[in-house]
């Protein structure tokens, strides 16, 4: 009998990204999908909607508060299984296998999204592969609701070693049931460009990444604060959004920083700004696969981090 790499797969993903035309994590999938099989990609979003980006993926849009967007996806994800099991599929392109089924459910979420992962599991008899690409807000229900939904998972997938390590000594998962396999992470390294000699001109430093708690922006603001009054011609440049851009801002303003500090939001290309800076700022409290790093490190930025 032949053999067949073609896969059905179910990814939950909490990358909203993922809806929009030409980004990273779009083209990632893409071309994942021309390997791999069809990929059906579920993720909560503003408003429902349904993009087939190529014959091999399609990504739905689940609209609306956080358990109709649950209550959305298993309607969808069981009305596909089901008509997938009532297919008959050419054996030359899709052999059928008992009805065949989705092969993979792989989930990027240990929350809500994990729970609904591992019940359609359980329902349909589908493995599941919880991933896990960082520990955030890692503490009470959340923290216990990940030890069960890691427990379950037939494979825990995580980006970096010291993950590995990690949830290993928390959970004391199985070894067999872990691996790791970092982000694919391609980047176009520039020519990078002589600074501007004129004295004084503003010593940048830069950060890039949302605007969360677990990136600690407020140490940086802390480390400006001390550091300005010893060396005037500084600036920090902020790149990125969140919850947290609000309470940054006054924080800024009670350390009288608001000359020295620009935050410059989401942006689409941020080459720019890494061509400007002087020094890359990295605080974070905790990074599962730290990209910025990395794009800092290829514009050949000295960086200064946390032990991440």
């Amino acid at each position: 009998m032949k053999s067949y790499n073609y896969m059905q797969i179910v990814n939950l993903s909490l990358d909203k990204c993922i809806l929009e035309k030409d980004s990273a994590v779009q083209r990632r999938l893409l071309a994942l999908a021309e390997k791999a099989g069809n990929i059906t990609v579920f993720v909560p979003a503003k408003r429902s909607s349904v993009e087939t980006l190529s014959p091999h993926l399609t990504v739905y849009g689940f609209g609306g508060p956080k358990i109709i967007q649950l209550w959305k996806m298993w309607r969808k994800a069981r009305s596909l299984i089901v008509n997938l099991s009532s297919l008959t599929h050419p054996t030359s392109v899709l052999p059928s296998k008992e009805g065949r089924r989705f092969d993979l459910i792989t989930v990027q979420d240990t929350y809500f999204l994990g729970w609904l992962g591992i019940r359609l599991g359980e329902k349909f008899s589908v493995p599941v592969e919880i991933q896990v690409h960082g520990l955030e807000k890692f503490f009470g229900l959340r923290k216990r609701t990940a030890e069960y939904l890691l427990q379950k998972a037939d494979k825990v997938r995580v980006v970096s070693n010291r993950l590995k390590e990690c949830l290993t000594n928390t959970y004391k998962l199985k070894a067999n049931s872990l691996y790791v396999l970092p982000v694919y992470t391609h980047i176009d390294i520039p020519q990078r460009q002589m600074k501007r000699k004129t004295v004084p001109y503003p010593f940048t430093f830069l950060t890039v990444g949302r605007l969360v708690s677990v990136k600690n922006i407020g140490l940086q603001m802390q480390a400006m604060s001390v550091l300005s009054k010893q060396v005037p011609h500084i600036r920090l440049v902020i790149v990125g959004d969140g919850p947290e851009r609000e309470s940054l801002k006054s924080q800024g303003e009670s350390l009288k920083l608001e000359e020295k500090i620009l935050f410059e939001g989401e942006q689409r290309d941020v080459s720019k700004y890494y061509e400007e800076a002087d020094a890359f700022l990295l605080t974070s409290d905790s990074e599962g696969w730290g990209l910025a790093v990395l794009e800092a490190a290829a514009h050949k930025l000295p960086i200064i981090m946390t032990d991440v």
